[in-house]
């Protein structure tokens, strides 16, 4: 494991996913200067995620790169735009900046997972969950900072953000080695065709993604739009249990990508799924701060599959990670985003906490349909074609 590099990047996928989150938070806000329904509203989450949609023709671009630019680009778009919403002064503007903003987020994963396993060497769960680790704390904090920062000082200071993601932009660019070893050549074309049969396992992956994470967006999405207009917390207050929610998560996804690496992958993706159904009704039904632990187990337990299915597509196709990370990562996310929009007006017409119940229930169908997972391959020695090694890596 090249941990300084994976530091690097790691934290990289810190402000990434720190920008790609920035909305939700302070939505109350928003929809208060906008002037939007819960529908136009979910319409914007939408807008963020669905840009991840492009992630498989960026990872199959991505495959062809000799060198990870997709890094570079997709830091930069997120850092510039995305904190330009505060300064937006009208909702097609905003969409504008927020579609940017998420082009740059969905440009930045496939290559940087796909860095990231390699990174990781024979230890790639548990790499991978590091570096989610990394991003998913960054999607964890943000409701503890933004709200503030918003209240504080105003959305039109929000573009101030954008410095942190420049100077890990920097620091990545000199200190990791961005070069692509398996990238697709005129003398290995064949890197970049086919799964070599595992195309059904991948589409299993992925609609196993898909479904986790319609719960998962629809709790993150409106969960501070419960608390202020269903128990009354304000924007601040309301941000403390969605960080609460995120950053379980992140102890999650970390957890049981250490497991991953020693038993068997399905149980865990399966148990794990099962388990957070009663978790997240047990939420819906407790009020006040006794409310946030069967959150933050729900949480826990409904994200903490994600490195383990993104390893897992990795090493069904190490030739094609890019496009393999892909899969189970944005387009997976962008595909569940498209229920934010009919989830909003189903919570305009039944009331939030209704809706989340019935998505609360949702994880039973995802977990039975995880019961027929492939079982994840033996792993690749690390002086083999597909691990690069010391002398093929450089430092800037």
């Amino acid at each position: 494991m090249k941990k300084l590099r994976l530091f690097l990047l790691t934290m990289a996928h810190f402000s990434v996913d720190s920008y790609a989150t920035m909305l939700a938070p302070i939505l109350p806000l928003v929809i208060q200067k906008q002037g939007l329904s819960l529908a136009s509203a979910g319409i914007l989450g939408t807008i963020v995620s669905a840009c991840n949609l492009s992630q498989p023709l960026l990872g199959m671009w991505a495959d062809h790169m000799r060198r990870r630019w997709l890094i570079v680009a997709g830091v930069g778009l997120a850092a510039v735009f995305t904190p330009l919403l505060g300064l937006a002064p009208s909702y097609w503007v905003l969409v504008t900046v927020l579609c940017l903003g998420g082009f740059g987020v969905a440009a930045f994963h496939p290559q940087a997972f796909s860095l990231a396993g390699e990174l990781s060497g024979t230890r790639r769960s548990f790499g991978l969950a590091l570096f989610v680790f990394g991003g998913t704390m960054g999607l964890g904090v943000t409701p503890l900072w933004v709200p503030f920062l918003a209240q504080s000082i105003g959305l039109q200071w929000l573009p101030l953000v954008g410095i942190p993601g420049v100077v890990f932009l920097l620091l990545v660019l000199r200190f990791v080695a961005l070069d692509n070893r398996h990238a697709a050549t005129l003398e290995r074309p064949d890197r970049a065709r086919g799964f070599n049969g595992a195309g059904r396992p991948l589409a299993l992956i992925t609609v196993v993604v898909i479904l986790r994470s319609v719960t998962a967006l629809g709790f993150a999405f409106f969960l501070t739009v419960l608390l202020s207009r269903e128990r009354g917390l304000s924007l601040v207050e309301g941000g403390v249990p969605l960080a609460a929610y995120n950053i379980a998560g992140v102890s999650g996804a970390l957890l049981f990508g250490y497991l991953g690496d020693r038993f068997n992958a399905r149980p865990l993706v399966c148990g794990s799924l099962f388990l957070s159904v009663p978790a997240l009704l047990a939420f819906l039904q407790i009020e006040g701060p006794l409310g946030y632990v069967p959150l933050a187990i729900g949480g826990g337990l409904l994200l903490a599959s994600n490195s383990i299915l993104v390893a897992l597509a990795q090493e069904l196709v190490p030739q094609r990670s890019g496009l393999a990370s892909s899969l189970p990562l944005g387009f997976s996310w962008g595909i569940a985003s498209l229920s934010l929009g009919p989830v909003g007006w189903l919570a305009d017409t039944y009331g939030v906490t209704e809706t989340l119940r019935w998505l609360a229930l949702l994880p039973l169908v995802t977990g039975t349909v995880a019961l027929f997972l492939p079982a994840r391959p033996k792993q690749i020695p690390a002086d083999s074609d597909n691990t690069p090694t010391d002398s093929t890596e450089r430092t800037g």
